[in-house]
């Protein structure tokens, strides 16, 4: 097996896991630092779009903010274009819950989808440096609605 995409495995593992356990330097040297990252939902609308590394950790660490997550990757497609670029098409899931969650925010979000990436080996280390997450399903829990006493 091919070395380059072994890397590339351990490294979308660790994304997993730096994402989870909110080890948020760790997940931000994933990325070269104009690495952009882009959200649709499962009808192809864009939820959200990020034109920097920092951009999009810290947006990460304010949505995970009091959450408990996990994030799973399987079904890899990795293609090595060059040397020093590989494309990557992930099937993920992710399961998230908001213990702490306001009113009018939802308890938890469990979603489907495929990541869809460019690596590329700058400084001897594989970085992520486009991220399309498509979403296939998306299902948001909403606050269990309070019933009015007569």
């Amino acid at each position: 097996m091919n070395s380059a995409i072994e890397q590339v495995r351990l490294r979308k593992a660790r994304y997993c896991r730096s994402l989870d356990t909110k080890r948020w330097e760790t997940f931000a040297a994933l990325f070269v630092a104009d690495a952009k990252a882009t959200v649709f939902d499962p009808e192809g609308g864009l939820i959200a779009e990020f034109h920097t590394a920092r951009a999009f950790v810290n947006a990460a660490r304010e949505f995970l903010e009091g959450a408990r997550s996990i994030h799973q990757v399987h079904n890899d497609e990795l293609e090595l274009v060059s040397e020093c670029e590989i494309n990557a098409i992930w099937s993920m899931e992710d399961y998230i819950v908001f213990p702490l969650a306001p009113k009018d925010a939802p308890i938890s979000v469990h979603g489907y989808g495929h990541y869809h990436e460019r690596w590329v080996l700058k400084d001897g280390a594989w970085l992520i440096s486009n991220l399309e997450l498509r979403r296939t399903i998306l299902e948001v829990t909403p606050q269990p609605t309070q019933k009015q006493s007569p």
